[in-house]
Order: structure tokens, then sequence, then C-alpha cells
């Protein structure tokens, strides 16, 4: 029974660990490419299908925030707006924004907005790797120490 649980909570913690990692990534590289993209003087970076722009906290406050950010099918400027207040973005605040090409207006993804939620799984889910482990490693050690006796 202990195998079984220990396999669940290592299981479980990699993929939070795993999930977490690649969301950092995706953070780092949605960071870089609006530095080169503050570098061109360009509004838009397309790459592939996505494009990632710069967009702005509009308002944070009314119980909902609202992110405008320039999108390039037509050149107009679009709010995306959350029925959530976050405490860490405050007014015009300037942070990355993705969006798929072949989407309407107001369907991006603002990076950065989960970070915090996400660095959150990453611990829990680095914990239940440990914890995993040492369930695993004293399994171990009793069923050495019995066949000692």
């Amino acid at each position: 029974m202990t195998d079984k649980i220990s396999g669940i909570l290592r299981t479980a913690g990699l993929a939070a660990c795993i999930l977490c990692i690649v969301y950092m990534l995706y953070f780092a590289v949605s960071q870089r490419a609006v530095a080169s993209l503050e570098a061109s003087g360009k509004r838009t970076l397309e790459i592939g299908m996505m494009a990632v722009t710069e967009g702005e906290v509009a308002r944070a406050g009314d119980g909902c925030t609202v992110i405008r950010y320039y999108h390039e099918w037509d050149g107009t400027e679009y709010k995306r707006v959350w029925r959530s207040v976050r405490a860490d973005l405050p007014e015009h605040a300037r942070m990355p924004v993705i969006y798929s090409l072949g989407m309407g207006a107001g369907s991006c993804l603002v990076v950065g907005f989960y970070r915090k939620p996400m660095q959150i799984l990453g611990v829990a889910g680095a914990v239940l790797l440990l914890l995993g482990v040492a369930m695993n490693f004293r399994k171990k050690g009793m069923e050495k120490w019995q066949e000692e006796r």
C-alpha cells in the first residue's frame, strides 16, 4: 500500500513541478520577445500563428482587471477583462500579451497573470515529490531492517 501512495505522490509532484517549469519558461521567453520587440521599434512580433505585443493594465479595480493591447489584425487597441482584481498588477503596469492571429479580439493570454499561483503549485509539487521519495526510502529501510532481524 505504501508503494502505491508513494508512487502517486511522486507522480503528482513531478507533474506539478513540470507544469510550473513549462510556465516559467513560457514567461521567460515572452519577456525576452517583448525586450526584442522594444529594441526593434515594432508594435507586435509574429512567431508562427502567434503574436506577441506589450499590453498595459488600464484598470485594476471595481472587481475586475482590464488589460489594453494592440491587435495586429486591424491595428486597433483591444481590451481583455478579467472578473477578478489582481493586487500584484498595479494600474499602468506593462506586461507581455500573446494572442493567436486567427482568434478574435479579447482572446489573449497575459503573460505573468498566473505567475504566483504557478509558483505555489511548483512548491506544492516539490513537497509532494520529496514526501513520496521519503516514503519510498523509509519503506526500503524498514524492509532492510526486517531482513537483518
